[in-house]
């Protein structure tokens, strides 16, 4: 009987398929299959970390060439209204938030880009004034705007995408107003009330005579841009003086058939529709009396079009001077 066992367990034995030793491929996906999803998870943690690392490496990189660790104010301004504080930037620390600020909306908002993090800065940005609004229960900066005055500076960002020449040989000091942003959850009237004010401030302080720069309106379809023009002639707010009109770069070829197809079709303008594309600091441009000159620019880096607004301090709205200068 135990001979017959044994015989039995030998001849089971040999039935078993014979273990050949893993190599190359066969080995590579052996070992790749048992990492665990905790490892998994540990090295796209660390991926993430790289891609984090990278972005704030870029970040400071264009912190130093743009010099904006040395910047200073060249007026200082500010106020305090309930819970919000409007100020010109007086510190890089503040100026870099500004920027970073910049960055969330135009790059990842406008662009959406998949960057988590980065500053939207340029040469101008050293030699311009950046005003600021601040939410003091936070401490978080929530609008800003670039303030660039002829008195400290020559050099303007609308005079790459117009051609302003004759508009800057006019007499007086000018400032252009630029790179306007104010976070999602803070684009009030409230909130866009506030930065006029400082505006305002700033044009007295600057002796402002002539004030200056670009609209913004989120599309690059060529019906949208026609609508939104058309809509601007019908409010009665374009004007062509002093020559200005968009650069070769930056002119939008298809505009003039469009606006004639609108004029052949006006069922295709809607006013209702139309006016909810203009945004609402554009719009608050409209109420001030600021004219927008010439044709709009078609910026495709940032996936928008740009018209150039003009208001003369001696001809804005007496009901707006008297809110946001004193009729000073």
């Amino acid at each position: 009987m135990a001979k017959g066992r044994i015989r039995s367990a030998i001849k089971k034995s040999l039935k078993k398929p014979i273990k050949k030793p893993i190599r190359g491929a066969r080995r590579l996906k052996t070992v790749t299959k048992s990492v665990t999803k905790s490892a998994a998870a540990r090295v796209m943690g660390r991926f993430g970390t790289v891609k984090q690392a990278f972005e704030n490496i870029d970040a400071e990189l264009k912190l130093h060439h743009y010099k904006v660790r040395e910047f200073e104010p060249k007026i200082r301004l500010g106020f305090t209204k309930g819970h919000f504080t409007v100020k010109t930037v007086d510190a890089p620390e503040e100026l870099e938030a500004a920027l970073r600020l910049r960055f969330m909306i135009f790059h990842k908002e406008y662009m959406q880009k998949r960057r988590s993090s980065g500053v939207d800065v340029d040469k101008l940005d050293f030699v311009c004034d950046h005003l600021i609004i601040r939410d003091d229960r936070s401490g978080e900066i929530v609008g800003t705007y670039r303030l660039n005055s002829s008195t400290y500076s020559d050099t303007f960002y609308s005079s790459g995408e117009f051609e302003i020449d004759e508009l800057l040989a006019q007499p007086g000091n000018k400032l252009e107003l630029g790179r306007a942003c104010i976070s999602k959850d803070y684009r009030t009237g409230v909130v866009i009330a506030l930065l006029w004010r400082g505006i305002s401030e700033y044009m007295l302080q600057t002796k402002t005579d002539i004030m200056f720069g670009c609209a913004s309106v989120k599309t690059i379809e060529p019906l949208e841009i026609g609508l939104v023009t058309y809509h601007l002639m019908q409010k009665n707010v374009v004007c062509f003086d002093y020559g200005v009109t968009p650069t070769r770069k930056y002119k939008v070829k298809s505009l003039k058939k469009v606006l004639d197809y609108i004029e052949k079709n006006p069922y295709e303008y809607n006013e209702e529709t139309v006016a909810k594309m203009v945004p609402s600091l554009f719009q608050s441009y409209i109420k001030m009396g600021i004219k927008v000159y010439g044709e709009p620019a078609l910026d495709r880096d940032f996936h928008c079009i740009d018209f150039l607004v003009v208001m003369k301090t001696a001809e804005m709205l007496g009901s707006y001077k008297r809110r946001y200068a004193g009729d000073q």
